[in-house]
């Protein structure tokens, strides 16, 4: 299965993309599944699930956030029980542990993001190994590494602040019968996934980087 675990909608303060065109650009694009991870927020959840009902759509939708903890930022999936921003790391995990979910480390590695670096610190259940919007390689490279170093689960993701970069990364899970969102997460952290795609186009990246240093989008550094 192919999904996009690292996306965003006009529910973060950083992307105007509409969930509907999500929706329909993953299901065009081949993806078997997405998550909307909104900076510290879920109400796409419930919107999306409808909705790709609604529609008819052939999507797996895996409830997810990108959570601004003390350290740094965190990828929540499988639950829509936040805490609030400003929290340590390890406090928002075992939150997210104990709501049936998983904790990615997402861009670890990046210049102007705000990743964790110091994964050994924190009880990760992957890594995100592929982002997009890693315009060379290395932090993708250096994630990758503290990955196998740690033993942990990986996964790709676009980061899509934009419909038309969804998919740009993804997460290949393998799963032997059928799939829903708990054998995804599972696949995840029994280190039965792979981080594949290819970089986004470096311009936008660079843009959005360059956005995020000069303090426009406060909210999701």
């Amino acid at each position: 299965m192919r999904l996009d675990l690292h996306v965003h909608s006009e529910y973060s303060p950083d992307s105007h993309s509409s969930i509907e065109a999500i929706l329909k650009q993953a299901q065009e694009v081949g993806l078997d599944g997405i998550a909307i991870t909104d900076h510290n927020s879920v109400l796409s959840f419930s919107v999306a699930s409808k909705l790709a009902e609604e529609l008819g759509l052939d999507l797996i939708i895996v409830p997810g956030a990108e959570i601004s903890t003390r350290e740094g930022h965190l990828i929540a999936l499988g639950t829509i029980n936040l805490l609030p921003s400003g929290i340590p790391a390890n406090e928002v995990i075992e939150h997210v542990h104990d709501n049936g979910g998983i904790v990615v480390a997402p861009h670890p590695y990046a210049i102007f993001r705000k990743g964790i670096r110091n994964l050994q610190d924190i009880r990760l259940d992957a890594v995100e190994t592929f982002n997009s919007k890693q315009l060379f390689g290395l932090a993708n490279y250096l994630a990758n590494r503290s990955a196998r170093q740690l033993n942990l689960g990986v996964t790709g993701g676009s980061d899509s602040h934009k419909v038309e970069t969804i998919g740009f990364g993804y997460t290949d899970v393998n799963i032997a019968d059928g799939a829903d969102v708990e054998r995804i997460l599972q696949a995840i952290k029994s280190c039965r996934s792979q981080s594949k795609g290819r970089a986004s186009p470096r311009l936008r990246s660079v843009g959005h980087s360059l956005k995020i240093r000069m303090g426009n989008y406060k909210n999701s550094r």
